[in-house]
């Protein structure tokens, strides 16, 4: 079992592009433009796109959001990508077929696509806010990425307030023991049941409602053993971000998601594209445009106490549109005043933890 060192991001990246537009294809990749040549670096190119859900169309990565960062990848390196995603329960390589990945990929040269929850994987040790460890798996595919890429949706969440491209790549990222199990037989079913469900039921058939029925520490399922609690949850997300940054962050929000997110949510259009280098300040910047307070996010607040990113919108670089014109207040999950809890002990936990994790570090 490793205990990694973190693996940070400089302040200095704190340039975040803005695009509102049109045109999902035309937003990313101008958003892109904008960051010039720090968009594209090393040789190992994994895209981390979100199928939280691989039936509801809205919670899920748009094709053409893909096209766009492939175009670029392919104007820029002559090293092949792989589109990498662990769906949370059900098949990914469905997700894959039914979003049009699949026609996508064929028509590249050097695009592969991946299912991480199928992947080979090394095994990290987490703490709780009780500081007791327990073993988490990483696929090794974004592990041992040099450019890793979340492309994600900005939508609300009912547990972490929203949810962006921090938390899409490191979720993602973790192992689904696929197979005859629990997970996925209720994960498929609850897919199947939220195209029927009346609105004012979807959110007890949606994957965050797993964590809430006691399968969380004894699931085949990494992703759904990081619902322990709100705090714990945030802890959890912090510590991955240590661990497996993204290099490039893309938030597509032509079309986002306001309400009881991450699946059961109302559609906003939007038509923004977000990204930047620096993935704290690329998610401070697109929950400022929602109309939260970054810092009343549990992981984003630790992610920037230690310094992982910019978290002071104040501090960040925006080119592009101005951030007044792309201002949007989202209506936020009906457990948004629940999920402020993790603030209570938060700040104090964090601060324990941190010196525990600095001192694995050094040893």
């Amino acid at each position: 079992m490793r205990i990694p060192p973190a693996k940070t991001t400089t302040r200095d990246a704190a340039t975040v592009a803005l695009v509102k537009g049109s045109n999902r294809y035309q937003n990313i990749r101008e958003a892109l433009a904008l960051l010039g040549d720090r968009a594209v670096s090393g040789r190992k190119h994994v895209i981390k796109p979100n199928f939280v859900s691989t039936e509801v169309r809205l919670a899920a990565t748009h094709r053409e959001a893909v096209r766009a960062v492939l175009d670029v990848l392919c104007g820029q390196t002559g090293h092949p990508v792989i589109i990498a995603e662990g769906a949370a329960a059900s098949n990914t390589y469905k997700g894959y077929e039914r979003f049009g990945f699949m026609e996508l990929a064929r028509a590249y040269g050097d695009v592969e696509l991946r299912d991480l929850n199928s992947d080979a994987y090394e095994t990290v040790t987490l703490y709780d806010q009780e500081l007791s460890p327990q073993s988490f798996r990483i696929a090794k595919t974004v592990y041992e990425s040099d450019h890793r890429i979340s492309l994600a949706i900005p939508k609300t969440h009912d547990a972490t307030i929203v949810t962006l491209s921090l938390k899409n790549m490191v979720v993602g990222s973790l192992i689904r023991d696929t197979g005859c199990n629990v997970v996925n037989v209720v994960g498929g079913l609850c897919d199947q049941l939220i195209k029927l469900a009346p609105s004012c039921l979807k959110s007890l058939f949606t994957f965050q409602a797993l964590s809430r029925i006691g399968i969380t520490k004894i699931s085949g399922s990494d992703k759904v053993r990081l619902h322990q609690g709100y705090l714990n949850l945030h802890l959890f997300l912090y510590q991955l971000v240590r661990i497996i940054p993204p290099h490039l962050c893309v938030l597509d929000g032509f079309t986002a998601m306001e309400g009881n997110g991450p699946v059961s949510g109302d559609s906003v259009d939007w038509h923004i594209a977000i990204a930047g280098t620096d993935g704290v300040a690329v998610d401070t910047v697109a929950a400022y445009l929602m109309g939260f307070d970054p810092q009343s996010i549990g992981y984003l607040y630790f992610c920037s106490q230690d310094e992982l990113g910019e978290g002071d919108i104040n501090k960040i670089e925006i080119v592009g549109t101005p951030l007044d014109e792309c201002m949007h207040v989202f209506r936020p999950h009906r457990s948004y005043q629940a999920q402020l809890g993790w603030r209570k002990e938060g700040e104090v936990i964090f601060q324990r933890l941190k010196e525990c994790l600095d001192s694995q570090s050094l040893s």
